[in-house]
């Protein structure tokens, strides 16, 4: 079915395909980090907000999100998803207040990482603030605000605390940074200053530029993007329209084999001698 002609009630519960693709030791960055088995890129899209219609609207995106962490998520998994999942990029100029998730549907989302004892990342607007959020396995949450980017969410007045924190994690002494792909430059260079080993990337809007590829850029860079046809054209051109994982030469090591809704899995992370990428599996879950 195409997804832009779901109906509110066909929206929840639709089935996304996944895609495999074992990586072993052929990535010791991601190879090495014991307490993450697998990275999984959800490539999503979201309901676009009716300001009609705005908490039934945010509680399905919330909902399908639910939905997909309980059909995909393994134990020690990463479920990775963009940078507004819950409002979609275009959040047609809605009040930021009107948007921000509830301590009820944190504890929702919080909860499905404690059931299935993984992590999910995600954009999301908490206490008025275009923010980024991880939960972990054991129902910890952590959240930053969203780092100075070129095409910031479409909201109304949202809150601007000022933060130093950068959403950096260290697990296992690897240094992971979640980002939106069209962060401005400085941000990413204080990302990777000192080297970060893993680059997570969000997009789902405008700006959409692929981060140039460098000698002291991350081991591996995994980026995750809205799925079509949500996407602007703009993202499309840059080539970014698919997700995708690349080593620190940019080259591509695992991609989603469709820019519609996709799960693309990243397995065999705690494997070693594995230096071939091969697609193993493909499968509607």
């Amino acid at each position: 079915m195409s997804l832009g002609h779901w109906s509110r009630r066909q929206f929840v519960g639709a089935a996304l395909t996944t895609s495999v693709v074992a990586i072993g030791g052929g990535v010791p960055a991601l190879a090495a980090v014991e307490s993450i088995h697998r990275f999984a890129l959800v490539q999503s899209t979201a309901l676009p907000i009716d300001p009609a219609h705005i908490k039934g609207d945010l509680d399905r995106n919330l909902t399908r999100i639910l939905q997909i962490v309980e059909h995909h998520a393994k134990p020690h998994d990463w479920l990775a998803f963009d940078d507004a999942p819950l409002t979609g990029h275009a959040a047609n100029w809605l009040a930021a207040a009107d948007v921000s998730l509830s301590d009820d549907q944190l504890e929702r989302l919080t909860s499905a990482a404690r059931r299935h004892h993984c992590w999910i990342s995600l954009g999301a607007v908490l206490r008025e603030r275009d923010s980024i959020l991880l939960v972990s396995p054991g129902g910890a949450r952590k959240d930053w605000p969203m780092p100075a980017r070129h095409a910031p969410l479409p909201l109304i007045d949202p809150s601007n605390n000022p933060s130093d924190s950068l959403p950096i994690i260290t697990l296992e002494g690897r240094r992971i940074a979640l980002v939106p792909i069209d962060a401005r430059a400085e941000v990413v260079a204080e990302c990777t200053n000192p080297a970060i080993d893993i680059l997570i990337t969000m997009g789902s809007g405008l700006g959409c530029v692929a981060p140039q590829a460098s000698q002291s850029g991350p081991s591996v860079s995994i980026h995750v993007q809205a799925a079509a046809p949500w996407q602007p054209p703009g993202c499309l051109r840059d080539g970014l329209r698919r997700s995708r994982a690349c080593n620190t030469r940019g080259e591509v090591i695992a991609e989603c084999p469709t820019a519609e809704e996709h799960v693309l899995v990243l397995d065999s992370l705690i494997a070693t001698g594995c230096t071939a990428l091969t697609a193993i599996r493909s499968e509607v879950a």
